[in-house]
């Protein structure tokens, strides 16, 4: 298991208290959660019953899944750090790669709950995945092309993806297919079908996306739809976009996990295909698409072609990496005590993100400070840089009561023996008597102070 580095030591109280009024990410905290994450996923890996191995959605079962094996070598690719089964889940992939002479089958990958058929839930995600670690060349990965065609030929006349063809396209699985194929075929004309499926009917009064074109808008289908089209058209810079970019900062609440599960019924158009004949003239499953908006909507944030909202994305952040690896809100699935790979693939997948965020546009100002950098984003290249900076107040009556309590009691002391030698109560030998002790303390607590302050960590 990897060593997770020690997070910094907290600063002193005051330096924290200044330093909260600025949105920050501290890095050193990103990279110890995202080893533990790691960690986890090294500690779950199980051996499949015939080739290879992988993990399952729910990490606790020892029978390794698809869409999850798949999800799972893609953190360790994402992340750049090796892992010593990856072989062993590419064979379990391939092994369970469909295989038929429909051409509407060939090539993709089931569910545990889609009767045998490949569908976009784990076809998307896979293809993803090897196009992403460039497995196209290695042969005992699966096939690729195979699975790039399987894409392709399941999209709907519409432009857009349902679970297989025929079916009604949704806006998450098309944001799946879009994924793929900008990574396998970016310039493919399926994918400016479906970018325009995605993107067709935005209005400025409904600028956002819900589960499908007509529904009503939710933060994480939003979100979703904004990382796609930021790898399917980075170029893409839109009113409506920006709009789209403006509603989701408007309808997030960065302290919300956005946690729910999306659930439809989907049924094989046609009674010729074989899950028909094997299961009834109409067979029907239910899939289930578990949501964790906060961490899709960071990484949306983080695409904003006007640059990222600092204080939401801060905040964002603190929410996401707060308490243990262990605790269920970093992988707990929602309404249960069960662990799951979703929550902790969503997060790993925004950290990433973070991690190799760009630190200046093609058009920001870089300030280079002696102990601070400092990114004046281009839409205000023309204001001074003074304006940019937060303000603080020039006294704090509590903390400067807190941090000098000790010389404030000493000169009330020093004003009441002032007072009384003037109203002639007492002597000024009586006045010094009484105000040399606490001067000898106050000296004594203000050196201490300096001593803690000096040592403190930056």
């Amino acid at each position: 298991m990897n060593q997770t580095p020690p997070l910094p030591v907290p600063a002193p109280r005051s330096a924290a208290m200044s330093r909260s009024q600025i949105p920050a990410i501290d890095m050193a905290v990103l990279e110890a959660r995202l080893n533990e994450s790691l960690d986890v996923l090294r500690d779950t890996y199980a051996p499949a019953l015939g080739t290879g191995g992988g993990w399952y959605h729910e990490l606790a079962r020892p029978e390794p899944g698809t869409t999850a094996t798949a999800l799972g070598l893609l953190a360790f690719v994402e992340a750049g750090r090796a892992f010593e089964y990856f072989d062993d889940g590419l064979a379990f992939l391939a092994a369970r790669q469909t295989r038929s002479e429909d051409a509407l089958r060939d090539g993709g990958w089931a569910t545990k709950t889609s009767l045998g058929m490949p569908v976009v839930e784990a076809t998307g995600w896979i293809a993803r995945f090897l196009a992403r670690a460039r497995c196209d060349l290695r042969d005992d990965a699966p096939d690729l092309k195979r699975a790039y065609r399987w894409l392709l030929r399941n999209q709907n006349p519409d432009g857009g993806w349902g679970s297989l063809h025929g079916c009604p396209s949704r806006v998450w699985l098309t944001c799946l297919a879009l994924r793929a194929l900008s990574q396998l075929n970016p310039y493919d004309p399926a994918v400016d079908r479906g970018v325009e499926w995605l993107t067709a009917d935005r209005t400025a009064h409904r600028p956002a996306w819900g589960p499908t074109q007509a529904s009503r808008p939710t933060v994480t289908h939003t979100a979703f739809a904004l990382v796609t089209l930021a790898e399917a058209r980075p170029d893409l810079r839109t009113e409506r976009l920006l709009d789209a970019y403006d509603w989701l900062l408007g309808n997030l609440d960065p302290d919300d996990d956005h946690t729910w599960i999306e659930t439809y019924d989907v049924s094989p158009p046609g009674a010729s295909c074989r899950a028909a004949a094997e299961h009834g003239p109409h067979p029907v499953w239910r899939l289930a698409l578990w949501h964790y908006g906060l961490p899709i909507a960071l990484t949306a944030l983080l695409r904003d072609p006007r640059g990222p909202h600092g204080p939401a994305v801060a905040r964002a952040f603190r929410t996401l990496v707060r308490g243990e690896i262990t605790d269920p809100r970093w992988n707990g699935y929602p309404g249960s005590g069960r662990t799951s790979l979703w929550t902790l693939w969503w997060r790993m997948e925004t950290l990433i993100t973070l991690a190799r965020l760009p630190l200046a546009g093609n058009a920001d100002v870089l300030h280079w400070l002696p102990d601070a950098t400092v990114v004046q984003r281009s839409h205000a290249r023309e204001r001074p840089l003074t304006e940019l900076l937060p303000h603080r107040r020039l006294v704090d009556p509590v903390g400067f009561v807190q941090r000098h309590w000790a010389a404030l009691l000493l000169g009330l002391v020093c004003a009441g023996s002032a007072l009384g030698v003037a109203a002639d109560l007492w002597g000024w030998k009586d006045f010094w008597l009484s105000v040399i002790l606490p001067i000898i303390l106050t000296s004594i607590d203000e050196s201490v102070k300096r001593r803690r302050t000096q040592r403190a960590p930056p």
